[in-house]
């Protein structure tokens, strides 16, 4: 639905040209625009800041092409809005150390902190060729070839990139435990659905861990060995004597630059899912 309303300023842009001339196309996109934030405005009770900015820049630069008759104006409105996204991703990653890519996808990806990084940084690059790619277009082609590059030339090429990057990302990814497509949706909270499967199911192996740390961390070596037996009797050790304390030796290219401290804590943020399933203790070596 998010997609469709998006997607309906654009295509009536498309249509109004096909139909009229870019004139026109102008004037609708900006009362289509305005029509969207009014709707996001009562769907959801507020606009997202890039909404914003968008009514913004077709608001000035769409205006600027009727008051002038100059379409060169509404030619650089797709640039300054790429612009506006990679300097919103790059002050973002640079100046306020977050990744605002994080923020809007975390929710539904797992990666390492690091990963996360590069991932806000190659859109913050895309973003920036698109803008040019858009210049280059506008100067060098006519202003129909123009606009079916900026409603399908444009969404084609996200649509390539964002392929690309999820092919890429697929080894950092990491999907929850014991959760399967059809019961994703329905999975109990973890100390019940601990209850509900068997011991082999759920014994901590050094298997496990490594391949955790595998899909998370892309390790160049990694050993795990279960220390447990030689923990008996101190606190988290259990009956059977494995399963509770491990010792990772580990190098992985996602630990270059990174501190002592924030290598481990990647190595934790991967195995998270079993601390609370009866892992105790890692002691870690980064090699």
């Amino acid at each position: 639905m998010k997609a469709l309303v998006d997607l309906i300023p654009v295509l009536l842009f498309f249509a109004a040209f096909k139909l009229f001339d870019i004139y026109t196309a102008t004037a609708v996109a900006i009362v289509t625009t305005l029509l969207q934030i009014i709707y996001l405005k009562h769907r959801d009770g507020k606009v997202a800041p890039m909404q914003w900015v968008t009514l913004g820049i077709i608001v000035v630069f769409g205006g600027a092409t009727l008051l002038t008759h100059d379409e060169t104006f509404i030619k650089w409105k797709p640039t300054l809005l790429y612009w506006a996204f990679a300097a919103a991703l790059g002050v973002g990653q640079f100046i306020l150390k977050k990744s605002p890519i994080k923020v809007v996808m975390g929710a539904q990806l797992k990666l390492p902190e690091p990963v996360w990084g590069q991932v806000n940084f190659s859109w913050l690059l895309f973003f920036t060729v698109l803008g040019f790619l858009n210049l280059w277009v506008a100067n060098h082609f006519d202003t129909a070839d123009w606009v079916s590059f900026k409603v399908f030339g444009c969404t084609a090429l996200t649509l390539v990139f964002v392929v690309i990057q999820a092919l890429l990302l697929a080894k950092h990814m990491q999907p929850a435990e014991n959760t399967t497509p059809e019961n994703a949706l329905h999975a109990p909270p973890p100390e019940i659905a601990t209850q509900s499967v068997t011991e082999s199911e759920t014994a901590i192996t050094s298997e496990r861990i490594s391949a955790l740390l595998q899909a998370s961390l892309n390790p160049t070596q990694l050993e795990v060995i279960d220390e447990s037996a030689s923990h008996a009797g101190h606190v988290g050790a259990n009956e059977r004597g494995s399963g509770t304390h491990f010792r990772v030796k580990i190098a992985s290219p996602l630990f270059t630059g990174l501190r002592p401290v924030a290598q481990h804590r990647l190595v934790y943020d991967a195995v998270g899912s079993l601390m609370t399933q009866g892992l105790h203790a890692l002691a870690i070596e980064v090699l």
